[in-house]
Parts: structure tokens; C-alpha cells; sequence
């Protein structure tokens, strides 16, 4: 796919991770997340640069795309934080929490529509590097996962993030995230009473009711762990993990439908719960405006990048498969020239 002129600007219901974070916490409710008044001004009057360009054009498989300008993109992800100790050039600002699940979602305004594209963390590609104020100190090559630990971990770790997948995805628009930690998953699992999964595999060794083919109703713990778990399960790879998110979010959800139409205090109770472990661009006008306008659209189902999952020096290291990838991003982000 060879990128061409700048012009002007601009089903599976495990995709529903961004209604669990944004339309069922976020519709209608205002206190969702506790920024400082001046956080919020800051955000309103001073635009970040992100780096993207205003239109792009392509030309692939015999013919001239050209860029949407009806979508709008949200990257979701989960943090988690290791206890590896990264080191690089002295200028270079570290963290220690990585992306252990992205999600990038695409809203079609057009045809009232939304899907989601499931990365997978191990993804090899470019990676800013941040130095003191967040000023970029060069590019390396790297597992997506670790787009999130240079910075300080906040909006500015969530922002080169952003810009790995659109880098990833050939520079099409990423435009807002949400970050939620991983350590929020016990606390809303217990919220909505547990969830109940099939164990696909064995992972006694992970917990000793989770062995192949019983049905589980998780605790907090339990339900960390299952979401979490990789290198002692199967072959240790992403793919495996990537799937039991996705079947996890599935029960989540239906465990939250179930505790919203039952109670009214649970919406209140469940922002409450979660303010404290989410980071993300949008304030919370613009929060419930999107929870409000995705109640009214069809969701599409999600997207699985292809690839190959190969040892590394000392991780596993995920290369798409870039026919593949093409295809994926010029079939949702672009539409034949006009």
C-alpha cells in the first residue's frame, strides 16, 4: 500500500469493552472521572499536536483510496505493570506499566455503525522514544506493549500509544484513548457478582479451578488471573490470553447488563468504584455524548490483525502479516477516490 498526497482534514459481543467503559459508565453519569478543573480548561484551549496528517491518500490493489472523514477512533487500553527494568538512553523517560490488551474502535457516523480492531500486544513495530517534557528522542522498534512505558504513564504514555497504532495501522487517525488499569478487574468483576467462564484449556497450574472444561464463577482474584495469565499456559503466547480476554469481556458485560436493569444505585456505584483507575483525553461531556450516541449504533463485530508469533531474544515478538493488514485498514479507514 504506498501512501500518496495530504489534503484537507482530517458478531462478537466481546467487542463491547468500550460500552462497559463508556456507555454503560459513562451514560449519563457526570463525575465519572475527578479532573482538576484546570486539567480540563488545559485540555479545551491548548490542542495536542499528535503528528497525524489531515488527509491521506493511498493507492492499493489497482486502484485510488482516500481517507474517511466520517470516523472517529478510540483506543482502549488495559494497563498492567511489570516488574522488568528497561533501560535505554540516558534522555529517555521510563514507567513501568505496559498495554496488556489494545482495542482500537472505529465509529462510523455515516452508517451509524462501530467495530472493534484487537491488537495484539507483542506487535513488533516503530516506537517514539520520550525524553524529559515529552519531547521525542528518536524512534525504536519494539513490542506494541511497550509504547506505554516510555513517559511518565499518564496522558502523555496514553498518547505515544496512540501513536504506535496509528503508525502500525499506516498512519491513519488515532484520535482519542482510554486507559483503564488492570488492577480495576477485581473490582469490577465483584461489583457485578462475579463472572462466570468455560475453560478452554487447562490452567490448574495458574488456579486449581481452572481446569480444562469446567465452568467457573470467578472472583476478583480469580478473574485477574484469568485474564492476565500467559507464559505458563499452553505456549505461553499472546493469542491464547487475547482470546480468554475476549470471552472474559463477553460475561462481563452480560453480568453488567443484568446488574444495571436490577438495580438503580448500580450505575452510581460503579462509576464510583472504577474513577480512580481510568486516564484518557475525553472529559466527561464528551464521555456520556458517545455513551448516548452508541446506544443507537449497530456494532460490527471485531477485528483480529494476522500474523506470526515468533521467539525473540527474550520475548515473543508478533509480526503481522502485512497483506493482510493492508487489507484490514484500507477495507474499514478508506473508500475509493472520488
Amino acid at each position: 500500500m504506498r501512501k500518496a498526497r495530504h489534503g484537507n482534514k482530517k458478531s462478537n459481543r466481546s467487542a463491547l469493552i468500550i460500552i462497559l467503559f463508556l456507555l454503560v459508565i459513562g451514560g449519563g453519569l457526570f463525575g465519572i472521572y475527578r479532573y482538576e478543573q484546570a486539567e480540563a480548561q488545559k485540555a479545551a484551549t491548548a490542542p495536542e499536536d499528535d503528528g497525524y496528517p489531515e488527509r491521506v491518500t493511498v493507492y492499493y490493489d489497482g486502484a485510488w483510496y482516500q481517507l474517511r472523514d466520517d470516523l472517529e477512533t478510540y483506543l482502549i487500553l488495559g494497563i498492567d505493570k511489570t516488574e522488568e527494568t528497561r533501560q535505554d538512553a540516558a534522555d529517555t523517560v521510563f514507567n513501568n506499566q505496559q498495554c496488556d490488551f489494545l482495542m482500537l474502535m472505529v465509529v462510523d457516523r455515516t452508517n451509524r455503525s462501530y467495530c472493534g480492531i484487537h491488537l495484539n500486544r507483542d506487535t513488533m513495530c516503530e516506537i517514539r522514544r520520550l525524553g524529559l517534557g515529552g519531547v521525542s528522542t528518536g524512534t525504536v522498534t519494539e513490542q506494541l506493549a511497550l509504547s506505554h512505558t516510555y513517559g511518565s504513564g499518564g496522558r502523555d504514555s496514553c498518547r505515544n500509544s496512540a501513536q504506535a497504532v496509528s503508525r502500525l495501522l499506516y498512519d491513519v487517525p488515532v484520535e482519542h484513548y482510554f486507559a483503564v488499569t488492570m488492577d480495576a478487574i477485581p473490582v469490577l468483576n465483584d461489583l457485578v457478582g462475579g463472572v462466570t467462564v468455560h475453560i478452554e484449556e487447562d490452567m490448574s497450574n495458574v488456579d486449581p479451578a481452572f481446569v480444562e472444561g469446567a465452568d467457573v464463577s470467578l472472583d476478583g482474584q480469580q478473574a485477574l488471573r484469568f485474564v492476565r495469565a500467559r507464559m505458563s499456559v499452553g505456549d505461553g503466547s499472546n493469542l491464547s490470553r487475547m482470546n480468554r480476554q475476549r470471552v472474559y469481556i463477553t460475561g462481563l458485560y452480560e453480568q453488567m447488563n443484568h446488574s444495571l436493569s436490577s438495580s438503580d444505585s448500580f450505575a452510581l456505584r460503579l462509576a464510583n468504584s472504577m474513577s480512580d483507575y481510568m486516564t484518557s483525553d475525553l472529559i466527561t461531556e464528551e464521555l456520556a455524548q458517545l455513551a448516548d450516541q452508541l446506544k443507537d449504533y449497530r456494532f460490527d463485530g471485531i477485528l483480529v490483525t494476522e500474523g506470526e508469533a515468533r521467539p525473540g531474544v527474550r520475548f515473543t515478538e508478533f509480526y503481522p502479516d502485512e497483506a493482510a493488514l493492508q487489507q484490514l485498514v484500507v477495507s474499514v479507514f478508506f473508500e475509493p477516490q472520488t
